[in-house]
């Protein structure tokens, strides 16, 4: 088991490297401003920022307000530790900003209001700060747990330490639908255990090169799911392959969040290589799974109209990361990704607040020759469309 002072370690290895590249991008915005003949950069916005930034975030600023508004160039402010937020050339008369004041100021109204869990009120920033120190402790559980699995502890104590680990997840589930946050699992199980709960197969999924990657026969546990809709499933995932190489290693079926059909995610092998997994809701009714997809659609909630669009929009998340060869390299990119968000590409996404979900419905949209901004082309380009075959 690795000691409190390892982890301590690579944590701050890896907030160095994130805000070393935001520094760069400053640099490099810099430079093309200055070849634009600009003084003026827009910040970028993301929801849950830490309040001394909801104050500039979004917004634009010439060069010097950078230092002194925006605080360029200190620890605290903006690219400094542990700050995601960059900026970009502003042309004034040219340029139109991504967002306005008045969506800034009712975002801002909206992350300060409250929300009271067990006695606790919490704003959006410190609801996500909660929800990051709940999945630290869920990933030292599920290591305590494998290490009594591998020295032959007591029965009974491997399941008192996976019953704790469950009623961690328990209340990180109750906790998220509260502050109405989506849960972010990945951050979970990217530590390569997968599922360690009681009553349930531990799989280090370490089988990903032998087996034949299709629908599991437990999909058949899903109410209306039948051997036509497993291969439509399927069909769909090998349109989406024939057009571009996805590296999708397993086809899962598990609980998910109420609401969701599939989901994507990314595990590491025995090996520490990264690999991706397809999930399908096993509480989903596929009787009226396209009726539902449907009236998504019409109402401009998610930017997918069919089975096919929505497993696009997986394979959207699969793609923009299975270069990534570990975890490192993978949070690296989350964190990238995270900042490259993009109002207004479905209401899904806008509630998010996350490049990865603006990108992915985006992909959807382009995938269809629907209109989108030429910011989402051009990340569209940067991350997926390198993988057309």
């Amino acid at each position: 088991m690795r000691n409190d002072y390892a982890n301590r370690i690579e944590v701050a290895a890896r907030r160095a490297v994130m805000t070393g590249l935001t520094q760069l991008s400053g640099k490099i915005a810099e430079y093309n401003a200055e070849k634009l003949g600009t003084e003026y950069f827009e910040v970028e916005w993301h929801a849950g920022a830490r309040p001394t930034h909801t104050i500039w975030q979004g917004r634009v600023w010439s060069q010097q307000q950078l230092y002194d508004v925006c605080g360029l160039g200190t620890v605290i402010g903006l690219c400094g530790a542990n700050c995601y937020h960059t900026y970009f050339p502003f042309v004034p008369g040219v340029s139109v900003r991504t967002y306005t004041d008045d969506w800034l100021d009712e975002q801002n109204w909206k992350e300060s209001e409250p929300t009271e869990f067990r006695g606790k009120e919490y704003t959006l920033y410190e609801a996500k700060q909660r929800q990051r120190q709940m999945e630290t402790a869920m990933r030292a559980q599920r290591e305590k747990v494998q290490m009594l699995q591998d020295g032959d502890a007591d029965p009974n104590d491997v399941m008192l330490a996976k019953c704790k680990y469950q009623g961690q997840l328990d209340e990180y589930a109750r906790f998220s639908k509260q502050m109405g946050l989506k849960q972010e699992r990945e951050r979970i199980y990217i530590d390569g255990r997968w599922r360690v709960a009681p009553g349930r197969i531990d799989k280090k999924l370490n089988v990903v090169n032998t087996m034949k990657i299709s629908v599991p026969r437990d999909a058949y546990k899903i109410k209306g799911m039948t051997s036509e809709a497993k291969h439509e499933i399927e069909a769909a995932i090998n349109n989406l392959k024939k057009e571009y190489d996805i590296r999708l290693d397993l086809i899962e079926v598990a609980k998910m969040e109420v609401g969701d059909i599939f989901g994507a995610a990314p595990y590491l092998d025995d090996r520490g290589k990264l690999r991706f997994a397809l999930v399908i809701n096993e509480d989903i009714d596929y009787n009226v799974v396209k009726k539902k997809i449907q009236r998504r659609y019409d109402k401009g909630r998610f930017a997918g109209k069919s089975i096919e669009d929505y497993i696009a929009h997986e394979m959207a998340h699969i793609m923009t990361y299975q270069d990534c060869k570990n975890e490192a390299e993978f949070r690296t990119r989350q964190r990238i990704v995270e900042r490259q968000f993009m109002q207004g590409i479905s209401q899904y996404a806008d509630k998010t607040g996350k490049g990865e979900e603006s990108l992915a419905e985006a992909f959807v949209c382009y995938r269809n020759k629907e209109k989108i901004p030429i910011r989402a082309e051009l990340l569209i380009r940067s991350y997926i469309e390198r993988w057309k075959k």
